[in-house]
């Protein structure tokens, strides 16, 4: 039985990982019902594996459940980004706080140095937005991690910052190319300003940028 557990825990990680990739690629427009038998297709596992990895989804806000219809792609309106937006900036903004009143050398140094690796990936290049949003999203979660609070790193992985940070470099970041050379040094600086208040408001500054600009992008049509 415990190896059977296994089994099905590794195939639903890929089933899961196969989806995600799917989803946050367009394959499926917004507000398409998901098939399981097909998902399970994409995934290359079973139809178990797929309802395991679509729980894990929809936990993360990547799918909804429509009671009586099935699970969908969510249609994009202006209030969810916002509602997301809120919840992303509420909880981030504290992590900005416990980072700054905290005397951690060697998590300073880690973070400095994700910040800088980020930095220098080339969102003028189309192939790397996969790349730039995974360490995009890899050192939102290391401050997460870094404050010490469990549980706000595991409510920000929860509130689809995979889906926002990825989103935000596929149609922002590579459309209005400015000088991101040091767009994410300078924000860990002011988080390690020993000023509570600066770290706190450099951190809106950076939240409300995404929300500006996806909110523009979702009046033009082109949130995808």
């Amino acid at each position: 039985m415990a190896i059977q557990s296994e089994e099905l825990r590794s195939s639903s990680e890929i089933a899961y990982h196969a989806l995600m990739k799917a989803i946050l690629d367009n394959k499926f427009p917004k507000g398409t019902f998901l098939s399981q038998r097909m998902l399970a297709d994409i995934a290359g596992t079973s139809i178990i594996s797929v309802r395991e990895a679509l729980r894990r989804l929809e936990f993360e806000h990547i799918v909804e459940s429509i009671p009586k219809w099935g699970v969908r792609i969510p249609v994009e309106t202006k209030e969810r980004i916002q509602d997301l937006y809120r919840v992303r900036e509420a909880l981030e903004v504290m992590v900005a706080y416990l980072l700054c009143i905290q005397d951690n050398p060697i998590a300073q140094e880690e973070i400095y140095a994700k910040a800088e690796q980020c930095d220098h990936i080339s969102t003028a290049d189309e192939a790397n937005i996969p790349v730039f949003a995974e360490g995009h999203r890899e050192l939102h979660m290391l401050m997460a991690e870094k404050t010490g609070n469990r549980f706000l790193k595991f409510e920000l992985e929860r509130f689809t910052l995979r889906s926002l940070v990825y989103q935000s470099a596929k149609s922002t970041w590579i459309r209005e190319v400015g000088d991101w050379k040091r767009w994410h040094r300078d924000l860990v600086g002011e988080i390690f300003s020993k000023d509570p208040q600066r770290a706190q408001n450099a951190m809106h500054t950076h939240i409300q940028h995404g929300l500006h600009h996806d909110l523009k992008l979702f009046e033009e049509g082109l949130f995808t």
